[in-house]
C-alpha cells in the first residue's frame, strides 16, 4: 500500500520562485537567485527578494490574494548581473496580486486580468550543495526583530557566526566578539552562554543594531541551510536571522 503525500498548501509551504512576468513576458530567475515566499496563517508573507528579505501583509479566500506593499531590508548586492532588477520588478509584481491557483507542487499568484504573474515551485530552481553547519564563517545579511522590523548591517561592519565542532559558537556583532556554546539535534538549536566584548563604536547605528542581534540570538530555535544561505529562526516565524558565506 502507498501513501501519497498532501499536496502543499498556500501557508506553512516555503514557495521558489521559478518565473515571473516582466511586460507581458514570462522570464525565469537569474542563475545564482533564489527567490522566495512564505505564508504564515497569521496574514504576514515574507522571504527573500534575491538580495533582501522582505515582509508584507496578504489576505486569501479560496482563490483570492490580496498582498500589501512589503517592507524590506535595504541592502545592495552586485552580482549576478540585474539581480537588484530582478527584486525590484518582483516586489512590484507581488502586489498586483489578485487571484492564486494551486497544482501539485506550483503556485501561480495571477493579477486581476488572470494572467501569470508569479510562478513558484516547492523545489529550488537552483540546487546548491548546501554548505556545513560547523566550520563556516556565516555573515549576516539581515534580520527582522521580534516587531517585523527589519534590520540589514552596513559592509563596513559584518556580522558573523561560527560554529565550531566542539559545540561552542563565536563571532562578531559589528563591534564586539561574543562567543557561548550552541547544541543541535536535527533541525533545532539552541544556543546560550554568551559573553561579550565590551567596545563602542561611534559609528551611527552599529551599537543599536549589535545590541538587537545579540538580544535575539538566543531565542533561535530552528535553523536552515540552502546552499550557501543559513537561516535560524525563533520557530514561530516571527523572527529570524539570514546569513551566506559572502562577507
Amino acid at each position: 500500500m502507498t501513501t501519497q503525500q498532501a499536496a502543499p498548501s498556500l501557508t506553512g509551504t516555503t514557495w521558489y520562485l521559478v518565473s515571473l512576468n516582466e511586460g507581458g513576458a514570462s522570464l525565469s530567475t537569474k542563475p545564482g537567485t533564489t527567490i522566495t515566499a512564505f505564508f504564515d496563517a497569521q496574514g504576514k508573507v515574507s522571504g527573500s527578494a534575491g538580495c533582501n528579505q522582505y515582509t508584507a501583509s496578504y489576505e486569501a479566500t479560496a482563490v483570492g490574494l490580496s498582498i500589501r506593499a512589503p517592507a524590506s531590508t535595504k541592502m545592495n548586492c552586485n552580482e549576478p548581473a540585474g539581480i537588484m532588477t530582478q527584486e525590484t520588478v518582483y516586489l512590484s509584481a507581488i502586489q498586483g496580486a489578485a487571484s492564486y491557483s494551486l497544482s501539485g507542487n506550483t503556485l501561480t499568484i495571477n493579477d486581476s486580468g488572470g494572467k501569470a504573474l508569479l510562478t513558484y515551485s516547492t523545489v529550488p530552481p537552483y540546487q546548491m550543495t548546501p554548505a556545513p553547519l560547523t566550520g563556516t564563517m556565516w555573515y549576516l545579511n539581515s534580520f527582522v526583530d521580534s516587531q517585523g522590523n527589519p534590520w540589514s548591517p552596513g559592509s563596513t561592519n559584518p556580522i558573523s557566526i561560527q560554529f565550531a565542532d566542539d559545540g561552542k559558537v563565536s563571532g562578531n556583532g559589528g563591534c564586539n566578539s561574543y562567543s557561548g556554546s550552541y547544541t543541535v539535534s536535527g533541525n533545532s538549536i539552541t544556543m546560550s552562554g554568551f559573553a561579550t566584548t565590551l567596545m563602542y563604536c561611534g559609528e551611527p547605528g552599529v551599537m543599536d543594531l549589535e545590541s538587537s542581534y545579540l538580544g535575539v540570538l538566543p531565542m533561535m530555535k530552528v535553523y536552515k541551510i540552502s546552499g550557501n544561505e543559513l537561516t535560524l529562526s525563533d520557530g514561530v516565524g516571527k523572527i529570524t536571522l539570514v546569513y551566506d558565506t559572502t562577507k
